[in-house]
């Protein structure tokens, strides 16, 4: 098998720091009492911030060498990377995370967030930054993918044969695109793994 895992909105509550990001870059907090649904993809112009602002936090972001390492995971997210983690390591299947942070330092900053939280600091997950999420899975010849944005699970589902998740998350409400698979919990998707992993274990001819 080969995994590619996608990291904001699947593992990485990115949106908690965002909204601090917003609010300290901009000055003013015009979203609603936390926690809510975040309603749309583009939800800080929904709330009435103007679109040079939120480029404003942009930057700010991007100049910033470890925002990405101060997102909190989701629960059950640790589990999950420590899973993919021991699992690749021992050569069960290759393992890919595929990320389109934006910044100084992004690709580094994922690796040492992945290590932290998957229990194991010497670590060095493979990280891709990229937003051609489709490329990339073909490019990795990936059997197994996970994102939460609709469009990422479409372009990966057009150019590759790979199993496609969705994570349902209230920014995605809408029909899953071809044959992709909406599931509730990340904890589904490691259900999925393991249980391709036992049938591969036990095909007939394994390992000869």
């Amino acid at each position: 098998m080969r995994v590619g895992v996608d990291i904001d909105g699947v593992l990485a509550d990115f949106n908690t720091r965002f909204i601090e990001e917003v609010i300290a870059v901009t000055g003013k907090d015009l979203f609603p009492s936390r926690p809510f649904a975040i309603p749309t993809w583009d939800y800080p112009q929904h709330y009435g911030y103007t679109h040079a602002e939120v480029s404003a936090v942009w930057e700010s972001i991007k100049a910033n060498r470890a925002f990405w390492m101060t997102l909190p995971p989701y629960l059950g997210a640790m589990d999950l990377i420590a899973w993919l983690r021991e699992k690749s390591q021992e050569g069960h299947f290759d393992l890919y995370f595929i990320t389109s942070r934006p910044g100084t330092m992004a690709k580094y900053q994922s690796e040492v967030w992945l290590a932290v939280h998957g229990g194991d600091i010497a670590w060095t997950p493979t990280v891709l930054i990229s937003s051609r999420k489709g490329q990339c899975a073909d490019a990795l010849r990936l059997t197994h993918y996970i994102d939460d944005r609709w469009e990422n699970c479409h372009d990966v589902e057009a150019h590759t044969t790979a199993t496609v998740f969705m994570l349902d998350q209230p920014w995605n409400q809408r029909p899953a695109p071809g044959a992709v698979k909406v599931i509730e919990d990340i904890s589904e998707f490691r259900a999925h793994l393991h249980d391709q992993l036992f049938a591969d274990l036990t095909a007939p001819g394994y390992g000869l």
